[in-house]
């Protein structure tokens, strides 16, 4: 499995075959199968970020076949946890039961609210949205930067390497 890469503007984003393999475990392949979720972390430096863990599903999420509602609580300790790690949270992750994905009103609203509600210092968010068909055809990645908006950018299979912090906490 190959790194996918995706560039916001003047932001790469490597997207590792160690965090993409946890994504890909939780595919929403079967018929009813609940959607899952969890957080992306990343090594971070100005203009380049390496996604090198996926977490999720957590116990006390709320999962169904067409919802996912993350346990806030276990997220701020996945935060924690990977901060001490070296690792910057910078986004979360859902499936959708949808050959290739698209985000619906309430994943962009989330992703909002945790750009409005959270604190760090990075210059947004992004949001990666599973669907059924592998990746990269399968897979949604978007920033959203702090202020509104959003970049969406193809991912390319590449090879490039580069790994600055401060701890994201939810409010």
């Amino acid at each position: 499995m190959e790194r996918l890469t995706y560039r916001f503007g003047d932001l790469v984003v490597d997207l590792m075959p160690s965090a993409l393999s946890t994504m890909l475990a939780h595919q929403q392949k079967r018929f009813m199968q609940k959607e899952a979720g969890g957080q992306m972390f990343a090594s971070l430096s100005e203009n380049y970020w390496r996604i090198d863990v996926a977490t999720g599903p957590r116990l006390g999420d709320r999962r169904g076949m067409f919802h996912f509602w993350p346990d806030r609580r276990a997220e701020q300790e996945e935060i924690n946890r990977f901060y001490e790690q070296g690792l910057e949270f910078i986004g979360d992750w859902h499936t959708h039961p949808q050959n290739v994905p698209r985000p619906s009103a309430q994943d962009f609203a989330s992703t909002e609210n945790i750009l409005r509600e959270s604190h760090h210092d990075l210059p947004g968010l992004l949001m990666c949205i599973l669907g059924r068909r592998e990746p990269p055809v399968g897979l949604w990645m978007s920033f959203h930067p702090i202020g509104g908006g959003m970049r969406k950018d193809e991912a390319t299979v590449s090879k490039e390497e580069k790994p600055q912090r401060r701890k994201a906490k939810w409010i």
